[in-house]
């Protein structure tokens, strides 16, 4: 998993482009697994990727069996070839970080790179990290994320990630 540490980003958005150039063979951050939240007036800078939940919404709602979990690595994964690009998943995760490339019509989320991040590798400011956790339910997530925050609403959720 990849975990980000707001409080080191710079928002210089690296992470973006490494992700895209890994998958996409050219720096088009709009396709990239991870996005960089940016909440400028308060100065905190959000990156996020797809955090594998245990109990995932979107695998959950894919009406076609899409998206599945890895049973080795505990990744939540897209197959491209029975995604019927229906956005389910975008709508059903808590995060946004589920992506759509528009030009295959297919959804996407982090697959770490396969054990070795670029956007961990770029992130000259070490605001990123991987991590071999156990992921947890989504609702745990939020629930910690809005008790540090002192209630505040959990950056991403409700924002679509789509390119």
């Amino acid at each position: 998993m990849i975990l980000a540490h707001p409080q080191k980003c710079v928002a210089c958005h690296l992470c973006e482009g490494a992700c895209s150039f890994q998958h996409e063979g050219a720096f088009q951050p709009a396709r990239s697994r991870i996005f960089v939240h940016d909440f400028v007036d308060e100065a905190v800078y959000l990156p996020l990727a797809c955090f594998h939940c245990s109990d995932a919404p979107c695998l959950s709602n894919c009406p076609t069996y899409a998206i599945s979990r890895d049973a080795a690595t505990g990744q939540v994964t897209v197959n491209d070839d029975r995604c019927i690009g229906c956005k389910m998943c975008l709508v059903a995760c808590p995060f946004s970080v589920m992506g759509f490339h528009t030009a295959k019509n297919v959804s996407h989320n982090c697959d770490l790179c396969g054990g070795d991040p670029q956007c961990v590798k770029i992130c000259t400011y070490d605001a990123l990290e991987y991590a071999d956790l156990e992921p947890v339910e989504w609702m745990v997530r939020i629930d910690v994320a809005e008790s540090a925050s002192g209630g505040a609403a959990v950056a991403g959720q409700g924002s679509g990630a789509n390119a």
